[in-house]
């Protein structure tokens, strides 16, 4: 089946500070969306999790959520993440970065956020699918080169994502998303619906691995999304840190699985300030995770 490029397909979108400050599908060279193909997507996020897939139970001192991984779409990210895992790597470490409502990261070998582990030392290669997208409560792997987000890689970082407001004209937009050759629209009303109903940041999507999904503690990912942050480093004014990440298989009657909360995401005039204020924003987070 022919894939579709949609890079040059329409003007920017939903452009989001600090982690990404490109816009939805765009043209970055490390995205992943040009290699997509919309008419074999299946929205396994937003399905029920099968029994026996793997599972992180992930304590923290704001409380404990429970995200499926999805190990079949990227093996190696869920690899380096059990092994630390299993090592206690992730016990007490803190959340060095947070924008609020849009995303909190984690798992920093350094105080600073600066480092990250892998099992060689090598950051790994991004394993994006058409499948996996950044709804509120993906699981997605990061890594920083020193002074800014390596795109297109992650290491033992990684972080929630959040949500903003979907516009009607945001989503009229992303209908216009055409293929170039049969002017067809690329982007599936199933997928546009789910990143506004769901909840979602759209301009992280192709730039990070999405490698689980929160399915039940979203009143414990909000209170960390949306904590009181120091606007000049991104930090918590308070520590927050994972107590423990425990791995298990998913089973219906052990994990039950709960709707995200549709009542805490970034407006659409919250989010137009912060890309009014991009250059400041970038600073910011480089100076407080390198990153």
């Amino acid at each position: 089946m022919r894939k579709t490029r949609i890079f040059a397909a329409a003007a920017a979108l939903i452009g989001v500070t600090g982690l990404c400050g490109c816009s939805l599908f765009g043209g970055n060279s490390t995205n992943a969306m040009g290699s997509y193909d919309f008419n074999a997507m299946k929205l396994v996020q937003l399905e029920e999790p099968k029994e026996g897939m793997d599972v992180a139970v992930i304590e923290t001192s704001e409380g404990t959520m429970t995200a499926v991984l999805y190990t079949e779409y990227c093996p190696n990210t869920i690899a380096n993440f059990k092994a630390r895992a299993e090592s206690g790597f992730y016990d007490g470490k803190p959340f060095f970065a947070i924008q609020q409502g849009i995303y909190a990261i984690t798992g920093s070998s350094s105080e600073d956020g600066t480092e990250g582990l892998t099992e060689d030392g090598k950051f790994i290669p991004n394993e994006c699918s058409v499948d996996l997208w950044p709804f509120k409560g993906a699981l997605m792997g990061y890594s920083s080169n020193g002074t800014t987000a390596n795109l297109g890689y992650s290491d033992s970082r990684f972080f929630f994502g959040g949500a903003v407001e979907l516009t009607e004209d945001n989503m009229n937009e992303l209908r216009g998303y055409t293929d170039t050759e049969t002017s067809t629209q690329v982007i599936p009303e199933e997928l546009i619906m789910a990143l506004k109903d769901r909840g979602s940041v759209p301009s992280l999507a192709g730039n990070y691995t999405v490698f689980g999904q929160v399915i039940n503690g979203f009143d414990t990912l909000d209170k960390i999304l949306w904590s009181e942050v120091d606007t000049s480093t991104l930090r918590p004014v308070k520590a927050i840190t994972i107590t423990k990440v425990t791995l298990d298989t998913y089973s219906k009657d052990k994990y039950p699985t709960e709707p995200p909360t549709a009542d805490k995401f970034v407006t659409a005039e919250e989010l137009e300030k912060l890309n009014g204020t991009s250059s400041q924003a970038d600073t910011a987070s480089a100076s407080s995770s390198q990153g």
